[in-house]
């Protein structure tokens, strides 16, 4: 393929190319941000390849008008009227832009995220803390958020401070459903 042949292919539609050229640009640099320079330059050429022929196309269904209060400078330096696109214009490139962007989204590669059941539980536990101001962490059932808080079987999850519970004398209340159950103060 000769580049000299694109070259002049796109100096006859320059002005095509320039508005084009823009949007592929910037869909080149979220694509750098997003993936590297390999899916920048494929997000830039891939925006290109689908825009251009868009506007072009519109463009031939209406030719821009020459505007009547706006005026540019042309490469003599006269001023001239500037070119009005019309709205089909402008919808082909914003369509083509968006288009590349639905197809280029293939392009980044995704890695999978795998999170465990308790690893999700213990992160909603921790934002679940965090926003109600909890200085201890909350006792739930194992692989659930029901909280147990209260249960009879709470020592199980907490570890009481052993020094405090030698001096302290145990209720026989206490003593007597610790014998029912089987379980020991630690």
């Amino acid at each position: 393929m000769k580049l000299a042949g694109l070259g002049k292919f796109l100096a006859r539609e320059s002005d095509v190319a320039k508005n084009v050229g823009v949007g592929s640009a910037l869909a080149g640099l979220f694509g750098t941000l997003a993936g590297g320079p390999g899916v920048g330059v494929a997000s830039a050429a891939l925006d290109f390849g689908l825009t251009y022929p868009l506007v072009r196309g519109a463009r031939a269904l209406r030719p821009p008008g020459k505007s009547a209060t706006n005026f540019v400078k042309n490469a003599a330096g006269q001023l001239v009227p500037a070119p009005e696109y019309s709205k089909l214009e402008t919808v082909a490139n914003l369509g083509g832009s968006l288009l590349s962007a639905g197809l280029g989204a293939n392009l980044i590669p995704i890695e999978p995220t795998a999170y465990s059941q308790d690893q999700t539980i213990m992160s909603q536990m921790m934002q679940r803390q965090a926003v109600n101001h909890l200085e201890n962490p909350q006792a739930v059932a194992p692989g659930t958020q029901y909280q147990m808080a209260g249960l009879e079987f709470l020592n199980q999850y907490t570890k009481p401070d052993q020094s405090l519970m030698s001096r302290m004398p145990v209720p026989e209340r206490v003593q007597r459903l610790l014998d029912q159950t089987g379980m020991e103060l630690m």
